[in-house]
């Protein structure tokens, strides 16, 4: 009997270190060639947490099968790097301090706009002391709510800006202390996400920011609340999930394709580049690594703890980010604990090598 249940216990083990790895697989496939993976990556947490239990009972239990979760777990250290930092590197001093929020159209806790809560994250943003800040989900056109040109003018260290609306309403801001030699878009199709960069002159050289809003997985908190609910009857349980499953698969192959266009776009630029925004996707995802590839992620170089930046219904993630290029160097990233938005706002100092 005791043999039995070993083995059993022994078969689910492989079947949680093969999902592991197919975490560390799924960071390769377009999801809009095949979609599967992508939802594996989401798993990446949950998997190294059960893989990580299997590690400390079998050391209890019978040692030589602890290897099969260690090993696992080793080949994906990079991975691991993207959800958990034991220290990043600081520094006192810096040339300049970026600040990425996806601020909800200032709607806070609520569903639509709200002045009290753009002028409490005006005020943030004032306390920051940021030299170059990147706002997603920006409420524009609406002076009653958010005024753009108004808040330059308050920010002290702000003189300069860009936006773009991504809808009626809505859109993204870059705002900066630095002069703005050149700027663009980058729109997708079929699409009210959007990608905006900016030029900016710092200490005689160009630097371009991106300030990123990838596709979003658009749930109905409504849905959320209704399959956590243990009242809910099954059928109708059933039907929420397929669309909520739905909205996440057609949110992954948007993303991929957006995600490609942005790194052609990059690879096309000529300066250095500081990447920012909300990617609405994980460290374990193809949208991640593609925009990633050959930039430093400043929350692996230099964060500290759980890199949670998502505080809405859905499981907390990481999924805002600032990601820059070899040549800048950053210190000192922070989540910070602000909590006017279903994200929370992100923060680096930068030292440009001469």
């Amino acid at each position: 009997m005791k043999k039995a249940l070993r083995n059993i216990l022994l078969f689910l083990n492989l079947l949680a270190v093969l999902g592991l790895l197919s975490v560390y697989v799924s960071v390769y496939i377009p999801p809009d060639k095949f979609w599967v993976p992508a939802f594996i990556g989401l798993a990446y947490p949950f998997l190294l947490g059960i893989n990580l239990l299997f590690a400390l009972f079998w050391l209890i239990i019978r040692w030589k099968y602890v290897l099969l979760s260690v090993a696992a777990i080793i080949i994906g250290l990079g991975s691991f790097s993207g959800f958990f930092q034991m220290g990043g590197k600081s520094a006192e001093y810096s040339d300049v301090k970026v600040l990425s929020y996806n601020v909800k159209h200032f709607s806070g806790e609520g569903t639509t706009g709200g002045k009290e809560n753009a002028e409490r994250i005006i005020s943030f943003l004032e306390k920051s002391d940021a030299d170059i800040i990147c706002l997603q989900e920006s409420r524009l056109r609406k002076n009653q709510v958010f005024n753009l040109s108004k808040t330059v003018k308050e920010l002290k260290n702000i003189q300069h800006y860009q936006f773009a609306s991504s809808s009626s309403t809505f859109g993204s801001v870059t705002m900066t202390r630095y002069p703005i030699v050149n700027m663009g878009e980058i729109r997708f199709e079929k699409s009210r996400n959007i990608t905006i960069f900016t030029d900016m002159l710092i200490k005689g050289d160009t630097v371009r920011v991106y300030n990123l809003h990838l596709q979003s997985y658009q749930i109905d908190p409504k849905n959320i609340a209704a399959l956590e609910s243990v009242e809910i009857q099954e059928e109708k349980s059933r039907e929420i999930f397929k669309k909520v499953a739905k909205q996440m698969k057609l949110a992954f192959i948007m993303r991929a394709s957006q995600a490609r266009e942005i790194r052609k776009h990059i690879d096309g630029c000529p300066y250095p580049v500081i990447v920012c925004g909300d990617f609405n996707d994980t460290p374990t995802s193809y949208s991640y690594r593609k925009i990633k590839d050959g930039l430093v992620d400043a929350f692996v170089h230099s964060g500290h703890g759980v890199g949670r930046t998502y505080a809405g219904e859905l499981p907390s993630f990481r999924i805002d980010y600032i990601l820059h290029s070899k040549s800048l160097k950053s210190f000192n990233f922070e989540t910070l604990d602000f909590k006017h938005s279903d994200h929370l706002p992100i923060v680096c100092d930068f030292v440009l090598e001469n």
